[in-house]
């Protein structure tokens, strides 16, 4: 009888660590009044990874110049494995190899002039309401992601997914648990949004987290 009772306690101390552990809302970033929040920002899930999207005009100044960054009314923005993100065809292989081994890693930006819900028509998609100076927040911790050469300038890496869309060279290495999921958390925990990176292994986490104070527009 001891043995399943110390099992019970043990498993009691990770519940409560695991939940006492979710991120509140930082609340100078995130205030409770929806209209101090005016600037939506948009989860989109692609299956197996999500991304973060944001309307250009709140993040544009914050942005490194290159002659190839995606120029658009909405900037989309996703952080992957360098060699698998940017292979069209990237097989099981890769996939595997990107998971445990960890490599250099890129930021894929897309640039679209439509709503987002209809250029990613096959995707889920959560807006949220951030405020601006979260979304001030939001845009400087990218912008130091991307990686930059002896001179100073952000590197190019490669043609992008989509029609508008580019792949630059970015910090930090990818490996599992170390994912495009939990870089998109971070990169939301920025704008102050009650999430846990820690958590955010899989996209349907990050979305599941982001539909607690956000809508499903898809």
């Amino acid at each position: 009888m001891k043995y399943p009772l110390r099992i019970m306690k043990i498993s009691l101390f990770f519940w409560l660590m695991i939940t006492s552990g979710c991120l509140g809302p930082v609340k100078h970033l995130y205030p409770e009044e929806l209209s101090e929040r005016p600037v939506p920002v948009y989860i989109v899930s692609h299956g197996w990874h999500v991304g973060i999207a944001i309307e250009q005009e709140y993040i544009k100044h914050l942005l490194p110049d290159h002659p190839q960054m995606p120029d658009a009314s909405i900037l989309k923005f996703g952080w992957g494995d360098g060699k698998y993100y940017t292979d069209h065809d990237a097989g099981f292989g890769l996939m595997m190899r990107a998971a445990v081994i960890p490599t250099r890693s890129v930021i894929h930006v897309v640039g679209m002039d439509v709503p987002i819900e209809r250029y990613f028509s096959s995707s889920r998609i959560v807006k949220v309401q951030v405020s601006k100076e979260g979304a001030e927040k939001m845009g400087e911790f990218i912008a130091e992601r991307f990686r930059t050469g002896p001179d100073g300038s952000i590197l190019y890496a490669a043609d992008g997914l989509y029609t508008n869309s580019e792949f630059f060279k970015a910090t930090g290495y990818y490996f599992v648990p170390k994912t495009s999921n939990t870089w998109t958390a971070r990169t939301l925990r920025q704008t102050g949004f009650p999430i846990t990176p820690f958590y955010a292994i899989t996209s349907g986490n990050v979305i599941q987290q982001a539909r607690k104070h956000g809508d499903l527009i898809r």
